[in-house]
């Protein structure tokens, strides 16, 4: 259909001619689906209706135009972040250079880490970072390495190497973040116990798509290399599994026991996910984390006890502890599988870890230690009595 454009000295809105509302701007962009422009005056930059109102209450250093039903916008730190169509933003974090959606992705540079794709989930699209990167053009994209520029496919596949591109950019990267083995396996080896509980999140999955439900999301291909390896290197203890009944953990459980290579199979629970120790709602909490982001929710609920379908978090915890201390038997590991919200909940609840800046990454979690009668759980290097 055919949208209002910018008049003539970029002040306002036409259609037909005419203009489409009474206010006058500093500059206005074009008209995107669903709707919305981005406009500047004095209070700052935002987006307008056709009606010539703002969307939502912020204002920012600058507005780009929505694509995929994003955009992205610079605040007065100059740090860069993705909002939907209501203003709401994508995704937990602040980058130090962001670009619009283009083929449903978004190059971003976060300080720390490097550049990388990103979905309207605002989540990694394949999981690796890079010193620099550009936009996907009918589904490839370059992206430079230690050895040079290289384009990659949307799972973040090697197709070819190649030249450095032509065009100018705004940002030229200098770190590239490369994620290490858990250290989960050999902190078990090197670890006097009685029994041992480990409490991990599932493997690699396939990013989070706006407007994609999320529970049936499988594993990648990485994430099972890595499940498998994970179980391989937990040594010569045996070893049992329990999971979420959620396939995407349920499937790494199975794969860390073909890696630690027993014939033992996992054992779905509920309390581990699928609704969990800490939810006594689940049709009310699938509304709610579909609408926020993961993170946000998280820390909101690390930081006041309380969400909508939720158990006190402090009774979650108790909960959930119980489960796993049940799980726990003389010499043996227990691996549970579990989701980053539970983990996050859990862990912050016990030691006070602050996960604002220090999110768990796949196959990232805790373990919880039985020593004589004492428990201790190891998380980030230290062990807290519990």
């Amino acid at each position: 259909m055919d949208l209002p454009i910018p008049s003539s000295d970029g002040t306002y809105h036409e259609f037909g001619g005419a203009p489409i509302y009474d206010k006058r701007f500093k500059t206005v962009g074009p008209f995107r689906f669903p709707g919305l422009a981005a406009v500047l005056d004095d209070s700052g930059a935002y987006h307008i209706d056709f009606a010539g109102n703002p969307v939502y209450e912020e204002r920012y250093l600058w507005t780009g135009d929505y694509a995929d039903d994003c955009a992205v916008v610079k605040t007065a730190d100059g740090e860069y972040y993705h909002i939907n169509e209501e203003g709401k933003r994508i995704g937990h974090n602040n980058y130090l250079y962001a670009e619009e959606f283009v083929e449903g992705t978004a190059v971003i540079y976060r300080k720390n880490y490097g550049a990388t794709h990103i979905t309207t989930g605002g989540e990694m699209l394949y999981g690796d970072w890079y010193f620099d990167a550009r936009s996907f053009r009918n589904g490839e994209a370059l992206v430079r390495d230690e050895d040079g520029w290289l384009v990659i496919d949307r799972t973040g596949q090697e197709i070819r190497r190649a030249d450095p591109p032509d065009d100018p950019y705004p940002v030229s990267g200098i770190v590239r973040f490369i994620g290490e083995e858990s250290p989960i396996p050999t902190i078990l080896k090197m670890t006097e116990w009685d029994a041992a509980v480990v409490l991990v999140r599932h493997a690699e999955r396939e990013p989070f798509i706006k407007g994609e439900p999320g529970s049936q999301k499988k594993l990648t291909t990485r994430g099972e290399r890595a499940a498998l390896t994970f179980g391989e290197r937990l040594g010569s203890r045996p070893v049992k599994a329990y999971a979420s009944p959620m396939f995407r953990c349920m499937h790494t459980a199975e794969l860390i026991l073909a890696g630690r290579g027993t014939e033992e199979k996992p054992e779905a629970n509920d309390q581990l996910g699928d609704p969990g120790a800490y939810i006594f709602d689940d049709e009310l909490t699938r509304g709610f984390y579909v609408k926020n982001p993961t993170k946000t929710v998280t820390l909101q609920y690390i930081r006041t006890g309380t969400l909508p379908g939720h158990y006190p978090i402090a009774e979650g915890t108790e909960r959930l502890s119980a489960f796993l201390k049940n799980t726990a038997f003389q010499d043996g590991i227990s691996v549970c599988v579990t989701h980053d919200v539970f983990l996050c909940a859990f862990v912050s609840t016990l030691t006070g870890y602050d996960f604002t800046d220090d999110w768990p990454g796949f196959l990232d979690g805790c373990i919880l230690f039985r020593k004589k009668e004492t428990w201790y759980l190891w998380w980030r290097g230290k062990e807290t009595k519990v």
